[in-house]
């Protein structure tokens, strides 16, 4: 009895694979179908089809429309002038010309360039737009201006702009990349740098190349910025600058108070914030960092040292820490806005507590171990009352020299009746001064008289 060879059945299985891989190819392989043109014309150039009038073309789920077209139908390449319209469910791009290659999935757009999506969650505007349907990735290297929108609870929409000479957008990511005279704006936040990477999905924004960071009241500025956002909120959460770091956080004036400003240098700044109000400003090796009210701006109290952690609350200095070879100035002021005198500390570490009523220092820890601790204060109301005495012994003396001259005149008044002394009159008149006064005492003591008795 013969036995059945197997193939048959081998072929069988081998057809049905053949007829599923098949059937997979041509339905990622469906034709690009020309559907609608008022007239067609044969090209010389060979498989080139020119076509015109309210050109309508279709290939899957794609549709785009144009008055003018010129069909390589070998190449699968279609070239549209006269308007350019490319629809597909996820959104549009509209142009004065454009391309669209089949078999790379992809559709180029030139002119007046303006691309969005269904959900009105972005819109492109450009001279020059590249869009690869695979991907969902959109390039534009010619004057690109992106927007994406998001509607809050409250009704209103929240818009991002980027701009810069060219934008690279993944739309499945929500990923921007930016490059060249780079600038981000949102609400009150507006960035500026070389190179931008910007993450709406995860929320955060990278830059570097001279970036800058400007929010309200606040200011950075480094050789790079790294920014994490609060998309729920819609408020900046941190901000880290890396190299050159450099920092300035302002208050603006409240109920009769002075507004106050915070200036921060360093290698490394990190800064956390909530509510758009900031709440911890860390500076790293070489840190260094001021703070002054608006209507004091001579008086800036400093800090000094390796490390720099300011801890705020409302917008206001709270406490702060200086640590490694620290050093601090602060200017005590008094309740008529008069500064009377300063405080100077170094040590290790130095440790300061603020009143946020007062907006001054309460209290001043100084550790020290490796450095030793030390302070002192400087009474400013003393020494101006010392310069005042040593002026008044000045105008003193003069006045016994018989020089008629008075503060005002000293300090260059205005009054024009009165002489001021240049410098060097004055010194001769003293010096006359002060050589009759010994002619005197001489004279009082017989001294001139003895002098004579010698001469021949």
């Amino acid at each position: 009895m013969m036995r059945r060879r197997p193939f048959p059945r081998l072929l069988a299985v081998a057809l049905v694979l053949a007829l599923a891989f098949s059937g997979t190819a041509f339905a990622q392989s469906s034709p690009l179908i020309m559907k609608h043109a008022d007239s067609l014309a044969v090209a010389r150039k060979r498989g080139n089809l020119l076509l015109h009038g309210r050109v309508l073309f279709v290939h899957d789920s794609v549709r785009f429309r144009t008055q003018h077209a010129t069909w390589n139908k070998d190449a699968e390449v279609v070239q549209c002038s006269g308007g350019f319209l490319f629809t597909h469910p996820s959104g549009f791009i509209q142009a004065e010309n454009g391309t669209y290659r089949k078999k790379q999935n992809i559709a180029i757009a030139n002119g007046n360039v303006i691309a969005g999506d269904s959900a009105n969650s972005y819109k492109f505007t450009g001279d020059y737009l590249e869009y690869d349907r695979e991907n969902e990735v959109l390039t534009m290297p010619q004057k690109p201006k992106l927007f994406q929108y998001e509607k809050l609870k409250t009704g209103a929409v929240d818009t991002t702009t980027i701009e810069a000479r060219k934008i690279i957008y993944n739309k499945k990511f929500s990923f921007a990349e930016a490059y060249r005279d780079v600038k981000v704006t949102q609400k009150d936040m507006v960035v500026t740098c070389d190179t931008g990477y910007f993450d709406r999905g995860n929320g955060w924004l990278s830059m570097k190349g001279n970036p800058t960071f400007d929010m309200k009241n606040y200011h950075l500025t480094g050789d790079s910025i790294f920014l994490v956002i609060d998309e729920a909120k819609k408020t900046l959460k941190s901000a880290l600058v890396i190299r050159n770091a450099h920092g300035i956080s302002k208050e603006d004036p409240k109920r009769n108070a002075p507004g106050n400003v915070t200036e921060a240098f360093g290698d490394t700044l990190f800064c956390e914030f909530k509510d758009n109000k900031i709440e911890r400003l860390y500076v790293n090796l070489n840190a260094k960092g001021f703070f002054y009210e608006t209507d004091l701006p001579n008086y800036r109290n400093l800090m000094d040292g390796n490390r720099l952690d300011l801890y705020f609350k409302k917008g206001k200095m709270d406490h702060a820490v200086v640590s490694g070879k620290a050093q601090s100035t602060y200017f005590y002021v008094k309740k008529d806005r008069t500064v009377s005198g300063k405080n100077e500390a170094a040590g290790d570490t130095i440790n300061i507590v603020f009143d946020p009523l007062k907006n001054a220092v309460k209290t001043l820890r100084l550790l020290g171990r490796s450095n030793m601790a030390s302070g002192r204060y400087v009474d400013l109301e003393k020494e101006q009352r010392n310069k005042a005495a040593r002026e008044r012994a000045r105008q003193d003396s003069l006045a016994k020299a018989g020089v008629k001259t008075d503060v005002s005149d000293s300090l260059g008044g205005a009054n024009p009746d009165k002489k001021v002394l240049d410098k060097n009159e004055l010194k001769a008149r003293s010096s006359e001064h002060l050589r009759g006064r010994r002619r005197v005492h001489r004279r009082e003591n017989g001294e001139e008289a003895k002098t004579e008795e010698k001469k021949p």
